[in-house]
């Protein structure tokens, strides 16, 4: 009976670590982007493709971590309020490049809401990192690599 209620504590300290949810998200999500990588042409595959593999391989490990050191605990609770804010975001910045505002306004306000919850304590400086994120990823993107963009109903919009 100390054997089964000590192996039921495990368990539930391991359900209950936030890294566990974690890194079960980023592993759901990177398996996903893998799989839907495949239906991109050849050209456009390889980056969503090793992405989607990055993040999987990523949240694997974030779960390895969590059963190897199955002493340290914390509270998913803790980090509920930010990551329902970043999943927030994630989702309002696909929307809206999505649905006619092109890649760079998403990205930047994307960023800079990030940016503030990460904490950074000065909104002028946010976005400032923000506007050069946004343009060189843009660059890199459009220029570098030759990437399609989602098109702003605004030609002008970029």
């Amino acid at each position: 009976m100390n054997i089964n209620s000590h192996s039921c504590a495990e368990i539930r300290s391991i359900t209950s670590h936030s890294d566990t949810w974690t890194g079960l998200v980023l592993l759901t999500i990177g398996l996903t982007a893998a799989w839907l990588a495949n239906d991109f042409d050849t050209i456009s595959r390889p980056y969503p493709l090793a992405l989607g593999i990055i993040m999987a391989v990523l949240g694997l490990i974030i779960i390895t971590r969590v059963f190897l050191n199955k002493g340290n605990h914390t509270s998913f609770a803790l980090h509920s309020k930010v990551a329902v804010s970043a999943g927030t975001i994630i989702a309002l910045w696909i929307l809206t490049m999505t649905n006619g505002l092109g890649y760079i306004i998403p990205t930047f306000f994307m960023e800079v809401a990030f940016l503030l919850i990460c904490g950074f304590q000065k909104l002028y400086r946010a976005i400032i990192v923000a506007s050069l994120i946004s343009g060189i990823s843009y660059m890199i993107f459009i220029v570098g690599l030759g990437v399609r963009l989602p098109e702003p109903f605004l030609s002008w919009l970029l």
